[in-house]
């Protein structure tokens, strides 16, 4: 560090070599643990806490879309609505995640690509069901669990919990 303070100082007094500076110290061969690292085992078990960590806050996450997204049943369908005022799927779905800090486009199949694809069974409340058609999803709401979907279906409707209805659908995480 000091060798670095040394040339930053020459350099701005306008010294362009560095006669002066001392030798290099030899390199330890990279194979060796560096100091301090903790052996395999810690770092397997800081592994697990983080994994935890991680799973605790989706936990929390999903809890927060939940409560979130059921607080605005009722709420009229609404083309292309992102607002309490109304909402339409994508619109929903974009609203409710970007309260709890995860930005999301406005459109289904956006929000399909965007998210992590995971199999049905994976699927807990919180995470995104997308209802497929031609080249992409023509739906998406929020998985209820129990094989509900918490959605803004079609105008006319509002905002509410409803039966999957079809087998093809995808499911997807971005917590």
């Amino acid at each position: 560090m000091a060798l670095m303070n040394r040339a930053r100082g020459l350099a701005l007094a306008g010294v362009t070599t560095l006669a002066l500076v001392a030798p290099l110290a030899p390199v330890a061969p990279a194979a060796a643990a560096p100091a301090g690292a903790a052996p395999a085992a810690a770092q397997t078990a800081e592994e697990r806490r983080e994994r935890t960590s991680r799973s605790r806050s989706f936990a929390v996450r999903s809890q927060r879309v939940m409560k979130i997204g059921g607080s605005l049943k009722g709420v009229p369908y609404r083309y292309g609505g992102s607002t309490p005022r109304g909402f339409d799927c994508s619109g929903f779905t974009m609203y409710v995640y970007r309260k709890v800090g995860v930005r999301l486009p406005h459109s289904a199949t956006s929000q399909m690509h965007r998210s992590k694809r995971i199999s049905r069974s994976s699927a807990r409340p919180g995470d995104l069901v997308f209802f497929l058609g031609g080249r992409g999803a023509y739906h998406v709401g929020i998985y209820a669990g129990k094989g509900r979907v918490l959605h803004s279906p079609r105008p006319g409707q509002r905002v509410h919990t409803a039966k999957i209805w079809t087998s093809n659908v995808r499911f997807g995480r971005v917590l």
